[in-house]
C-alpha cells in the first residue's frame, strides 16, 4: 500500500463510504462504524442537541442495524424499486485531535433517483473517525442538510 498522508487516507475513507451507498452494499457501509457508532441528521440549522431536540434521524449502532437489515426486506414497499444514489464529495478538511480521534468535515450531493423521480440532498457531512490500522471506524456521522428546519421529502436510504 502507498503511504499516504492523513489528508489522503481520511478521504479514500469517506470516498469509500460514499461508494458503499451508492452501490448499495449497506452491510459494508454498517461495518465502518465503530459499535459506539452514530448517525445524526439534524432537524435545525446549528442544532446542538440531539437527544432533547428532535433531529430528522438519531440513530446509535443496533439502530442502525435494524435500519440495514429493514432495507433488504421484501416488504419494505417504500424501497420498490430500491433507490440508487450518487454521491459527490468535497472541500474535505481534516484535523487531527490529541484525543487520537480524527475530525473530517465535507460538502456533500446526493442525487437519489427512484421510479422516475430525482430527488437532490445537500449539505455538510462531518465524521469523527477512530483509527483502527491504515483505516478507520465512524464513531459519529452528522449530516447536516442545507433546507434543514424546512419541508423534506421522504429519507429512505442514508447519505
Amino acid at each position: 500500500m502507498l503511504d499516504m498522508t492523513p489528508q489522503s487516507r481520511v478521504e479514500a475513507f469517506l470516498f469509500r463510504e460514499a461508494r458503499l451507498l451508492d452501490t448499495g452494499d449497506f452491510a459494508a457501509w454498517l461495518e465502518l462504524y465503530a459499535p459506539e457508532g452514530v448517525y445524526w441528521m439534524p432537524s435545525q440549522p446549528g442544532q446542538t442537541d440531539p437527544l432533547n431536540v428532535a433531529s430528522i434521524i438519531y440513530e446509535d449502532y443496533p439502530i442502525l442495524s435494524i435500519r440495514v437489515q429493514r432495507l433488504f426486506e421484501a416488504r419494505a414497499l417504500v424501497l420498490t424499486p430500491m433507490p440508487s444514489t450518487t454521491h459527490m464529495l468535497s472541500n474535505i478538511e481534516v484535523e487531527e485531535g490529541d484525543d487520537g480521534i480524527v475530525r473530517a468535515n465535507c460538502t456533500f450531493l446526493c442525487i437519489q433517483y427512484q421510479s422516475s423521480e430525482q430527488k437532490t440532498f445537500a449539505g455538510r457531512q462531518s465524521f469523527e473517525l477512530e483509527p483502527v490500522g491504515d483505516s478507520y471506524r465512524i464513531l459519529l456521522k452528522r449530516v447536516d442538510l442545507v433546507n434543514a428546519g424546512g419541508t423534506l421529502p421522504l429519507i429512505t436510504i442514508p447519505f
